[in-house]
């Protein structure tokens, strides 16, 4: 692949991984509550979730991904359920300091709510089925194409959920007081439980 190409592959998926959806509202409720290393890695869940959809959208062809699409659906509701449990946990959360809570959060429970978020959407395989076809031939694919493209996915949709990390970061600041941590506890939880209804209902 050219360099115009490439561009032109990031551009759109920064575009669509920009877009309002519970990848972004996961990263920014966890950061805003946890801080940026847990979002981090709640974010490369994500990101795996993405690059194993562009992954199946390469060498799967368009009667595996549809296959999959359906069966998903079984998926995307028990990812859903997961995801509301853990907002109920922060919603009921007490009002203790952020650091003690940050700590106590596991890498590896990040990871998957990552995963659950960016890999229980089976709109997003359609999605990269749909426009991978622009830059890429699907039948004729090389290996030095394949990895070409996941790195500029992973490393665009990594990107997007870091920019909303930040703002994260930035809506810390301001609620950074041991008075007003149960609210940011109640809103982030309901924020999370949202997440999975969108994630069931999309």
């Amino acid at each position: 692949m050219d360099i115009f190409t490439l561009i032109s592959l990031a551009f759109a998926t920064f575009v669509y991984a920009i877009s309002p959806g519970p990848g972004l509202f996961a990263v920014l409720a966890t950061s805003t509550r946890y801080g940026a290393i847990p979002a981090l890695w709640l974010s490369i869940g994500h990101v795996v979730g993405d690059v194993l959809y562009v992954s199946v959208a390469m060498f799967a062809l368009t009667i595996i991904a549809q296959t999959i699409a359906d069966s998903m659906v079984y998926v995307k509701f028990f990812g859903a359920a997961y995801l509301l449990f853990i907002g109920i946990q922060q919603y009921l959360s007490k009002g203790v300091s952020f650091e003690s809570q940050r700590e106590k959060r596991s890498v590896f429970k990040l990871l998957l709510a990552g995963f659950v978020v960016g890999g229980t959407n089976p709109k997003t395989i359609i999605y990269y089925l749909s426009f991978l076809p622009i830059f890429i031939d699907l039948n004729d694919l090389t290996l030095t194409t394949e990895i070409q493209v996941i790195v500029v996915v992973g490393i665009t949709v990594l990107l997007v959920l870091s920019m909303a990390n930040v703002l994260g970061l930035k809506l810390r600041k301001h609620i950074e007081n041991p008075v007003v941590i149960k609210k940011v506890n109640q809103i982030t939880g309901i924020t999370m439980m949202l997440v999975g209804v969108f994630v069931a209902l999309y």
